[in-house]
Formats: C-alpha cells, structure tokens, sequence
C-alpha cells in the first residue's frame, strides 16, 4: 500500500492525464487549507493561465481520498471517482461564477450556528457573534434549487470586498434564512419511516419496526429541505414558539448535528439526563468530523417566558 505521501504524489502526477484533453490548459494546483480548525492537504484543478472575472473552482483534499484508498488500495478508482466528480463541480462552477455579483450578498446571506469550541482555531478569520453557548457565522449562498445548497462560508476579506460590517450581514442573515432555507418540524417517526423506505423496507416492516407512538410520547425533528445547517432555527423566537405550540409543551432542544435538532416535549416524560446521555453518543458518532457537532448540552424552551435557554440541570438558566 502506497504511504500517504507516495499517493499524493501518484494522485498528482495521473490527475491530468485521467482528466482527459478537454483540460490540456489546466493544472493540478495544491493548496493547504484550515478547515474548521484542522489542516488539510487541498487542491483544485484549475486554468495554467489566470482567467478574467471571478473563478469559482471547487476544493478537493487528499486526507479524505487517502482514506477512501486505504480500503481497497485502488488508486485508479480513486483518480477515477474524483476527476468524474471534479468534472461536474467544474462545470457547476462555472455556470455559478456568471451570476456572482458582490452587491448581492445581502440578499443571499445565511446564518449559521457553530460549535464555540471547535472554532477557536479559525473565528478569528470570521465575522462572528455569541449566542447561548454557541457562535453565529454567515454564509453566502451563491445558489439554492433541488440540487442543493451552494455555499461559502463569509471571512472577514469577503465581508470587506462586499462593503459590509458583521451588524449588517447580522441583519440580512436574520431577514434571509427562513426564506432561503426556511425550517419544518417532522416527527422522528416520520423521518425514520422516511428512511427505511429509502432503503427498502416495506410498509408492514416498517409497522412491525416502529410501532404506533401515542401522540403525547412524539418527539420532532427540526430539519429542512435540504437537511441543511437546519438547527439555525434555534435563533428564532417564532419558530420556537410555534413548536412549542405544536407539541403544546414546554420542550426539550437536543442539538444532534448543525443540520438537525430534536424537539423532546416535557409531558414526554424523557428524564433530561437521559437526553444528555443520548446527545453525548450522538456527537461520539462524528468521530474526526467536529465541524457536524452543534453542541455538547441540552437546551430547554420556556413557552411563558418564550425563551430558549441552556439546561444544567437542576436549574435552567438564561443563556
């Protein structure tokens, strides 16, 4: 087997010609990237020569592509899987970069919550505020259809070529984000109903799986169209009153990912504990993936005070 720096320099060296001649005019450019506060071996697969106007090239890294080639060791497979991928983001990019106009961040910017400790590393380079336990970034959506969401997370440099401040994009991301990517509340059950079937289970499998759960006993999840960065309805104060409506309790707020939270109402009787503990083996699944981790605590919401709030047990506390 190939150490990993004998299979980025194979990788490299092969990449081109696998692309084929419609990309004789291009370069495999390598590039070390700080992702969410963890350094990786990025590169791209872009024009030799600078190209006008703005470029939007998508990054691939070597950690990852090694990882995958450390199960069959087939480097082929692997130069084949990504080239066939880097095709179709080129092309996705390119069809991106004619519509980008820096005076249309506004309108296409995002909130996004992230881990507060995870980020120490690389905040500093984000336009950024606290909430609760957790820290609000921004990002820019460039595109948004039933592909997907195409993203890019705001630093403090995009922030200045488009004239803004961090109060700003604050302000739009706050007007934006339930219309680009606005929130729904499913029941677990549904979701995982959704799942099996996905997977092929029929209908009477699923009964005798899951069962009927009585309607005080359901517990929700909040996700979206695209199970995208979904938990950021935890910053809005309707959308948690209406769930508390929904589910006619006070409720429970068990953050599994950045991209989905569970509702957990009082009256169903889950002991707090019990939700933590379920949390803790939650985020222990993202082994090496600390950028899907929300947070590590559980969070309570008080439909008097129509607030959310963090749970410590004992006593729940403002945030």
């Amino acid at each position: 087997m190939l150490t990993y720096e004998e299979f980025k320099n194979t990788f490299s060296s092969k990449f081109p010609e696998v692309m084929g001649a419609e990309f004789q005019g291009y370069e495999l450019k390598m590039m070390p990237v700080v992702k969410r506060g963890k350094s990786l071996d990025g590169f791209t697969f872009c024009p030799r020569e600078k190209e006008e106007g703005i470029s939007v090239m998508p990054t691939f890294y070597f950690n990852d592509i090694y990882e995958a080639y450390c199960v069959d060791e087939d480097i082929t497979r692997s130069l084949y899987e990504i080239s066939s991928t880097m095709k179709k983001s080129i092309e996705t990019g390119q069809f991106m970069s004619q519509d980008i106009d820096f005076t249309k961040i506004k309108k296409n910017v995002i909130a996004e919550l992230v881990n507060t400790e995870n980020g120490t590393d690389y905040l500093y380079d984000y336009p950024h505020r606290d909430y609760l336990n957790l820290t609000i970034v921004y990002r820019w959506v460039v595109k948004a259809d039933e592909t997907g969401i195409y993203s890019s997370m705001i630093d403090n440099s995009l922030m200045e070529v488009a004239g803004l401040t961090e109060e700003d994009l604050y302000k739009y991301a706050m007007k934006n984000t339930k219309r680009i990517v606005p929130p729904s509340i499913k029941t677990f059950d549904s979701v995982v109903r959704k799942m099996m079937r996905q997977s092929g289970k029929t209908d009477y499998e699923i009964r005798k799986c899951i069962g009927s759960t009585p309607s005080d006993q359901k517990i929700y999840v909040i996700t979206n169209k695209h199970s995208f960065r979904a938990s950021t309805a935890l910053l809005f104060k309707d959308v948690l009153c209406s769930i508390a409506q929904k589910v006619e309790s006070d409720y429970y707020v068990v953050p599994t990912s950045v991209n989905e939270s569970l509702i957990v109402p009082v009256k169903a009787g889950i002991e707090p504990l019990r939700l933590q503990e379920m949390l803790i083996d939650s985020n222990q699944m993202f082994c090496g993936e600390d950028d899907q981790i929300l947070s590590n605590t559980i969070y309570f919401f008080d439909s008097d005070k129509s607030k959310l709030m963090l749970f410590d047990f004992g006593d729940v506390r403002v945030g």
